[in-house]
């Protein structure tokens, strides 16, 4: 799961932008949970970096230094490292400008076409239609409808969330 807040719960600033990558899957890089494979774990943080485009000067690069586009993409391929079959994204491009917003979406996409599901949180409509295939409404913690997007509009969305039961 990728968290809405970064800052508070998807980084760990003091640290490298590499180590914030491979932190979740350290057991992927130790035999036995001992030592750190170094250059295994170097390979997998190089290869993400490339594969999420994260500009960065070096991987040793404190993680706070980076734009906040760069830090979610950081975070992405941190879960993406751990070869997930469902992936939740809650608010990914709260906080993050336009560039770095579609290389997200097109990242989204992508990871779709290879067979991975994407649980996306989002308050943004607009967002919610340009990238989903189905949108479940919720409004105060109920679940008020499941809808096809199919020509669906903001509008319609809304009626649903207000929609007396």
């Amino acid at each position: 799961m990728v968290p809405e807040d970064r800052k508070r719960h998807g980084i760990v600033p003091i640290m490298g932008v590499g180590q914030n990558i491979t932190l979740a899957g350290l057991n992927m890089f130790s035999g036995l949970g001992q030592t750190v494979n170094e250059s295994a774990e170097q390979a997998a943080i190089e290869q993400s970096i490339q594969r999420l485009k994260v500009k960065t000067a070096s991987p040793e690069l404190a993680i706070k230094s980076l734009s906040g586009g760069n830090q979610q993409k950081a975070i992405l391929a941190k879960f993406l490292l751990l070869q997930p079959r469902i992936l939740i994204l809650d608010e990914p491009t709260r906080g993050i400008d336009v560039g770095a917003k579609y290389e997200i979406y097109k990242l989204m996409y992508q990871l779709v076409k290879q067979g991975i599901s994407i649980i996306m949180v989002s308050s943004e409509l607009p967002e919610v239609l340009g990238i989903s295939d189905r949108v479940l409404v919720m409004h105060e913690g109920k679940l008020k409808g499941l809808l096809d997007n199919q020509n669906l509009s903001q509008e319609m969305v809304m009626d649903c969330a207000l929609a007396e039961e």
